[in-house]
């Protein structure tokens, strides 16, 4: 099982480290004309492990969840590691589990998630849990490789970014900053020590974040500023 485990989470570092297909920007006009009936069908056949889900379908059901269901509203790794002091692996997959039934695509419950059942010895939902994280990874990169504002990774929320970066990336913020083009700047350090930046493309994050705090009571709508040549 550790194998197992191991095996497929360096695979898809790889394929995200080489690949060099053109990427595919979200299609938000789509996703927000879809309807909740519709996106309810594709969340379901993500629950239920689809493999005939194409990257539309995914990124559909990750972008989507700004539309029809919960951005992920993070994790706080202090109550969690509190938990597993005092309650062990099982406390753990009560506090994911309680995360996961509000927000069931935040991408560092779900990688929790699998780590808990893989330390439960429970190989069924580490696969469950692994594959609907890597499948919302192969969504998020679908959209770019970070390297250029032009070529920005584009996520829902905030927590989204620093667990791609702690955990994809594998690297250490040291200064962010709010680009013109509605990106945020990363400036990090790899592994070997190597200074350089990502991007991440938050026009829907601060979208989101201005709807929150707005006094509207239109239904929630986005258009989507293209910075790509």
């Amino acid at each position: 099982m550790k194998k197992y485990l191991l095996f497929l989470m360096a695979c898809a570092y790889v394929f995200r480290a080489t690949a060099t297909e053109d990427f595919l920007l979200p299609d938000y006009e789509g996703i927000q004309v879809m309807g909740q009936s519709d996106y309810k069908t594709l969340f379901t056949r993500f629950q239920n492990q689809d493999t005939t889900l194409s990257i539309r379908d995914l990124q559909a059901i990750y972008y989507g969840s700004a539309f029809y269901g919960n951005p992920s509203s993070g994790m706080s790794m202090r109550r969690l590691n509190a938990i597993y002091e005092t309650n062990g692996n099982d406390g753990v997959i009560i506090y994911v589990d309680s995360l996961l039934s509000e927000s069931p695509l935040n991408l560092g419950a779900l990688r929790m998630r699998f780590i808990a059942a893989y330390n439960a010895d429970d190989s069924i939902t580490t696969r469950k849990y692994l594959w609907q994280y890597d499948r919302l990874m192969d969504a998020v990169y679908a959209t770019g490789d970070a390297l250029t504002e032009e070529t920005a990774l584009h996520v829902v929320c905030v927590n989204d970014e620093y667990t791609i970066m702690n955990y994809v990336m594998q690297v250490e913020l040291e200064t962010q900053t709010l680009t013109t083009s509605m990106c945020d700047k990363m400036d990090i350090v790899t592994k070997k020590g190597t200074k350089m930046s990502v991007f991440f493309d938050v026009q829907l994050v601060l979208a989101l974040e201005n709807r929150m705090f707005s006094k509207s009571k239109k239904p929630f709508k986005f258009k989507y500023q293209e910075n790509r040549p």
